[in-house]
Order: structure tokens, then sequence, then C-alpha cells
């Protein structure tokens, strides 16, 4: 019995009568487990609190669509794009401490018609290691982390030759406040790879991973990496507006004005944000994709889409690790192709593209 098979009730049962599970394998400990119950009992509890609070402002903001709707759609739309407070620990602090830090400031490009001023300034924090002159490694992470999130990542880089570019995006880390979306975080992307580039290595995770899709399709071949890993990312910009509509349970039309709200400020619909599709033009990128089926933040079929679509891409599906997929084994097989091109054993080789022009694709892949 494997944790995947355990559901949070059964889980519980699980727990208080003296199982653990550990790497996947299901143990008996009842030294132990009256630890792991109480602190999956104190999970449980808090997450029923989060999504109570997320209802609540939901159900604030509906109120409000009926009688001010522009005024719901902007603060569902500020919600949507403004991250927590950081939160950057101790020794996520003394890691950063490493690097030399540069504060930039760069023009946010806009789509045609977009209501957003042009060159809306974009501020954040770069972290650079390494000799200068040596094969760039870029990373980008994930919603409300820090780049303290590589600390595992970039020592082996610097050892095997490589100098490495981490960021902090608005309202992340070490960042001013802000506001921060696809196209704003695929932006710093770009002016990374453009200002210190080529790169040879591009990782990103979760947010990070989608914004460095999106952002290579906005930039030349010759500036594209030789290998990427897309980690635990969302293929289309649509889905992450259906998760945070869910999270607080929007009206269909406040969920509605919400994604016209930010296609009318981008200048963009909010189709051309499909970082599946927009893959299938990276035939040349070798392209590792891990994803737990386990991760209860960010949907497996995610996977599934950019694996489909990306011509040559290996999809490695750990039953560990979560959302954050920061499990030693998994960093280990991450590492090994990044700096060697060694393929994880049990990656998955993408043999038949799917071609995004055809009608009936998005029949098949989660839309």
């Amino acid at each position: 019995m494997g944790s995947t098979l355990l559901r949070p009730p059964q889980k519980l049962k699980f727990f208080w009568a003296g199982g653990k599970i550990e790497g996947g394998i299901v143990i008996h400990s009842p030294a132990l487990s009256r630890t792991f119950a109480a602190r999956y009992t104190l999970g449980c509890f808090l997450r029923y609190m989060k999504r109570l609070l997320y209802k609540t402002v939901g159900t604030c903001l509906n109120v409000l669509s009926l009688v001010a709707p522009k005024m719901a759609a902007y603060w569902a739309s500020y919600l949507f794009s403004t991250p927590r407070k950081p939160n950057i620990r101790a020794k996520e602090a003394s890691f950063l401490a490493t690097a030399r830090q540069v504060h930039r400031t760069i023009p946010q490009k806009l789509g045609p018609g977009a209501t957003l001023p042009e060159g809306t300034p974009i501020q954040f924090v770069e972290y650079h290691w390494g000799d200068p002159n040596a094969p760039l490694v870029l990373l980008s992470y994930g919603w409300v982390y820090n780049a303290g999130r590589w600390r595992y990542f970039v020592q082996t880089f610097l050892e095997a030759g490589y100098r490495v570019i981490a960021y902090d995006p608005p309202g992340h880390g070490y960042a001013p406040k802000g506001q921060v979306t696809i196209p704003v975080n695929a932006a710093i992307v770009a002016a990374i790879i453009e200002a210190n580039g080529p790169v040879e290595v591009l990782i990103g995770h979760s947010f990070g991973g989608a914004s460095s899709v999106f952002a290579l399709s906005q930039l030349p071949k010759k500036l594209h990496p030789k290998r990427m890993v897309v980690m635990a990312s969302f293929s289309y910009g649509f889905n992450a507006f259906r998760t945070f509509g869910k999270a607080l349970c929007l009206r269909p039309t406040l969920f509605w004005n919400l994604v016209r709200r930010f296609e009318a400020r981008t200048g963009y619909p909010i189709e051309h944000f499909d970082c599946a599709v927009l893959s299938g033009q990276l035939e040349h990128v070798a392209a590792l994709i891990v994803h737990s089926p386990d991760d209860e933040i960010t949907p497996y079929y995610e996977a599934t889409r950019y694996h489909a679509f990306w011509p040559g891409s290996r999809l490695l599906s750990p039953l560990e690790g979560g959302h954050h997929l920061g499990t030693a084994s998994i960093t280990r097989q991450i590492l090994a192709f990044s700096t060697q091109g060694v393929w994880p054993a049990g990656a998955v080789l993408n043999e038949r593209t799917l071609e995004a022009s055809h009608e009936l694709t998005w029949h098949f892949v989660g839309i």
C-alpha cells in the first residue's frame, strides 16, 4: 500500500493505529506514529481554516460584484497577482548572502491595446554566483518562494563549472513589493537571458516553470537553453485563474470579469498563455518534465500536457516530493540531467507529439 492510495480520512486513521508512510512504503512504528498523526491533524485543521478564509473573501467579492462589478474585479485581480508577505528563513538568508546581489528595473512589454501604461516598471533582485565567463544556469522558482529555494542546487553547478543566476520577482524574497503575473515573470526571465545569455541550463519550478516557457517563446532561438527542467508547473494560464476562482467560489460573472481584466491589461487573450502549446516550438531544447502524481497544488495532468506537446521531452513522475519536489533523490536526478545530460531512469520519452493545430487536440489534453 503506497501513500497515493490513502485519502485524508484513511491516512489519519492509519497514523493513529500505529502506521507510518516513508518514501511511499507503509511501515509500522507506534512510537513515532502519534507524532505523525498529531502533525497531520494540525495540517488538516490549518488547511480547513485556509479554505474557510478563501471562501469568506470570495463571498465578500461576490456580494460586491452585485453592486460594483468593476471594483470587485479590481480586488479579485489584486488578490490574484499579489503574493503574501515574504518569509525568508535564516538558512535561506545565509545562503543568499553568499551571492552578488543586483537590483534591477525593467519595463514591462505589453500587447496591442493594453490598458496598462507602456513601460510599466518591474523591480526585481538578481543573485549571481560563479565565474561571469562560465556557462550560465538560470533558476526560476514558484509562487511565494524565494531564491533560497535553490540552496541545494547552486554548489553542484559551481563545482561543475557553471555560473548561476537566480532572482526574486516583485513581492518575493528581497524584491520590492508588487504584483506579478506570467507576463511579468516571463519579462524578468527574458531580460536576464538577454543581458547575460545565452543560457546553457534553465530550471523553472511551478509558476517559474510556466513563466520560463512563455519567456522562451518571446526570445530568438539563439538565446534558448540546451537543457531545461520544468518542475510541477501549470501548463495553461487559464488553469491558474480557474484554480483561484474555485478556491474563492467566485460567481461566474465575477470570474470572467477577472479574466477579461487581465486580458485588457496585458493586451493578449488568455489563450496566448498556453505554455504547453508554446513548448511545441522548443524541439531543439532537451526538456525534462518533473511532476509528482501526488502534487496537491498543481494537478499532474498539467505535466502530461507539456509532455504531449513538447517534442522529445521526457516525463519523470516520482511518487514523492509533492509540489515542492525537494527530496534528495529528485534533486540528484535533476542535477545529473542539468550538468551532464543524463536522463533519469524511469523518465518517459515523448515519441508521438500532439500538433497544436489539430482541432480535436483540446479534448484530449485536459482543456
